[in-house]
């Protein structure tokens, strides 16, 4: 099987990552070419193997021959650039970072790609890593087999490190659109069901600028599924320990638990106290492994027809969800979802 031509638009934090695990994967792809603004990033992705470079991705899609690009520019740019793409004479798969819009309350660009998406015949998947974590994997897999009965309750938490900076906060989105959409995404994925209901409760606890452009730093959520489940998020941009992110199911014959990753399982023990490994000090290291098994699952979709880990429809659903965290946060009351979806995308 020939290998698969592979362009990145994007090499920030997350785009480097990606640009890594393509040029590491010399045998079933080759990095053929790579787009950004910055000459120290594109000369990083050419040390990678990336044969040519660019910092207009139009120019980049319309002179090389890509079958493949990995869209991991700023958020506010994913739906122009996957529209260019899908619509480009040539036929061109897709992995796009989540999610596809900071603007959760206007559906219009996100619908636009979902209509391209259902009119193509181009893979198209989305970056939401944690699907391919092993650990949450192996839950999911357990859920499915009927490990702990029909699963009633689930349990996210999710905390950062510390605050991003705001200028990339303005650019990804808040707390609910970039941080809280994997929460939703895995809240749909272990409970095997949309969400039907949203109720959230946040405030600024941290850092007090975000209050300047609208956003939160601490965030609990109620949410209710259409099988009627529930499900409890709670989020913060600091936990001054590490990046903690854990999940538990609960069912009616038993609970999964998934907890946090650190370098060392060693635990010690002494008359006064014990003592353990802070988690990982940031999602980066603690997802390494699924973002490499994500890269591979797309690749795998697109050279064996396999249905791709993480859908169009998925990410529409988890930016409804946000959508109605928003709209939960400014009224003080539960907001429903509406969770349908046309080939059309007319709802």
């Amino acid at each position: 099987m020939s290998k698969l031509k592979m362009g990145i638009i994007g090499l920030g934090r997350m785009g480097m990552e990606h640009a890594k695990h393509i040029a590491a994967n010399a045998s079933q792809v080759e990095p053929l070419a790579a787009c950004a603004l910055d000459d120290e990033q594109l000369a990083a992705a050419k040390e990678l193997g990336f044969k040519t470079v660019y910092k207009d991705y139009k120019e980049m899609l319309d002179k090389e021959d890509i079958e493949a690009i990995v869209v991991a520019s700023p958020t506010d740019l994913h739906t122009e650039m996957c529209a260019y793409i899908l619509q480009h004479p040539k036929k061109i798969h897709v992995f796009c970072e989540k999610p596809l819009d900071t603007n959760v309350a206007d559906e219009t660009e996100s619908l636009k790609i979902y209509n391209l998406v259902k009119q193509s015949d181009a893979v198209f998947q989305i970056g939401f890593n944690r699907r391919m974590d092993r650990q949450y994997r192996a839950a999911y897999e357990q859920i499915q087999e009927g490990k702990i009965g029909e699963p009633q309750i689930v349990k996210i938490t999710s905390r950062d490190p510390f605050v991003i900076p705001i200028e990339l906060i303005k650019r990804i989105g808040g707390l609910l659109v970039d941080f809280t959409m994997h929460d939703f995404d895995m809240a749909r994925y272990m409970m095997g069901s949309n969400i039907k209901e949203v109720y959230a409760k946040g405030g600024v606890l941290i850092e007090p600028e975000l209050k300047e452009i609208g956003d939160i730093d601490t965030l609990a959520l109620v949410i209710e599924f259409e099988n009627g489940a529930f499900g409890l998020i709670d989020n913060s941009r600091q936990a001054v320990y590490g990046y903690d992110v854990r999940v538990e199911v609960f069912g009616s014959e038993g609970m999964l638990k998934v907890e946090n990753v650190n370098k060392s399982t060693v635990e010690y023990y002494n008359k006064d106290n014990a003592q353990l490994k802070n988690p990982s000090p940031i999602f980066m290291e603690r997802y390494e492994e699924a973002y490499i098994s994500e890269m591979n699952s797309f690749i795998q979709s697109i050279q064996n027809g396999t249905p791709v880990v993480c859908s169009i429809e998925d990410v529409i659903l988890a930016q409804r969800a946000a959508a109605a965290g928003l709209e939960s946060l400014r009224t003080g009351k539960p907001v429903r979802v509406n969770n349908e979806l046309t080939p059309a995308g007319n709802n």
